[in-house]
């Protein structure tokens, strides 16, 4: 059974890097990794079986907004539930800290992440012309919140 667990060892930078280039053609660096595993505001939470991490999410919650900083699924766990599971749970976890909506942005072209977020009542909210790094140069970032009543 899958567990939910939070990170704040530094040292599972690499990993995490590591685990995410296999899915992200531009990944967090390590250094990114090392100071988000360390901060008081940041979350990094894994849903997580025997010693496989399905999904991984980093949050922080400023005030009465979550804000999800990133989320992926590793390869061989992909298309299985394991991203809605793991962002519900930080919904509950932030609707209970008293959060009163959710914020994101997620590359426009990415059309499973987005259908996840519409399922889960995101709306479009905004656009960030060429924010993200393409392979053909620069990609637009979808804006997306969802209240959390």
């Amino acid at each position: 059974m899958a567990e939910l667990r939070r990170l704040s060892d530094p040292a599972l930078a690499e990993a995490l890097h590591r685990l995410e280039s296999a899915v992200c053609a531009h990944p967090w660096a390590v250094v990114v990794y090392a100071q988000t595993l360390a901060s008081e505001s940041e979350r990094v939470q894994v849903l997580q079986q025997a010693e496989q991490w399905l999904a991984v999410l980093v949050s922080e919650q400023i005030l009465d907004e979550l804000h999800i900083h990133n989320l992926f699924v590793p390869l061989a766990a992909q298309r299985r539930g394991h991203a809605r599971a793991l962002l519900q749970a930080a919904l509950t976890e932030a609707k209970a800290a008293g959060a009163s909506r959710c914020l994101l942005e997620v590359r426009a072209g990415n059309a499973a992440a987005i259908g996840l977020y519409r399922a889960l009542g995101f709306v479009d909210c905004g656009l960030r012309k060429g924010y993200y790094r393409h392979e053909h140069g620069r990609e637009d970032a979808l804006l997306m919140e969802c209240p959390l009543p």
